[in-house]
């Protein structure tokens, strides 16, 4: 079950409003991928961030009949209703094709739809309009490695580093894909320790302690 929350956007007065109406996304896909002998899960997540995270001034108003829209939407994405979801979405596209977060939700629904090539332009055209999109940077950036493009991935992911640094799933997708595709082991430790750092437990379910035993393996093997 795939469980989304990305950011919400809406007419308020304050920061503080706007805040409150803030979440981010979170969805977990699950890969299976090998090092050496060792049998790996790979898990490209996008990691809930915190308020502090959202950067505000990046918000774009609608009314508050969009934003009515917009919220039903993604409760109709969390229910699983995606054809519902995805005729609201494309109607605030149509009127607000400035506004990232609804590309990236059509994005969701076209990957659940087994449809990449749409979800590939959807994420696309979210970055377009905001190029920090970490959330759309860090799908790229699967697409790419699912495809074989492993410079593109490390780029993507590094692009939405910058936008959001303490993001544990970029540092967790960027270590993966150097330990396994890059073979740039220094980089994998570095950012599987970056990704410890931040983990949340309760999000973790325990792969933190997975992600442990790879960084003594790695460690072990680079000598």
């Amino acid at each position: 079950m795939i469980e989304i929350f990305n950011k919400l956007f809406g007419a308020l007065s304050s920061i503080n409003a706007i805040l409150r109406i803030l979440s981010a996304a979170f969805l977990v896909v699950i890969m299976s991928a090998c090092s050496g002998l060792a049998e790996k899960q790979q898990l490209d997540h996008d990691i809930a961030a915190s308020n502090e995270d959202l950067q505000t001034k990046k918000v774009k108003v609608i009314d508050d009949v969009d934003l009515t829209e917009y919220q039903k939407a993604l409760t109709y994405l969390d229910q699983g209703k995606l054809p519902e979801a995805n005729k609201l979405l494309t109607g605030i596209v149509e009127k607000h094709p400035d506004l990232a977060a609804p590309l990236y939700n059509l994005g969701l629904i076209s990957e659940e739809n087994n449809d990449q090539d749409s979800a590939e332009l959807y994420y696309s055209r979210a970055i377009d309009v905001n190029s920090e999109y970490y959330l759309a940077l860090n799908k790229l950036g699967v697409i790419a490695r699912s495809k074989g493009q492993f410079i593109e991935a490390s780029e993507y992911y590094s692009k939405g580093l910058k936008a959001a640094p303490d993001n544990p799933g970029l540092h967790y997708n960027l270590a993966v894909l150097n330990e396994i595709y890059l073979h740039d082991y220094t980089k994998a430790i570095e950012h599987y320790e970056r990704y410890l750092a931040l983990i949340d437990d309760s999000v973790s379910n325990g792969a933190d302690k997975n992600v442990s035993s790879w960084v003594k393996d790695l460690k072990r093997r680079s000598r």
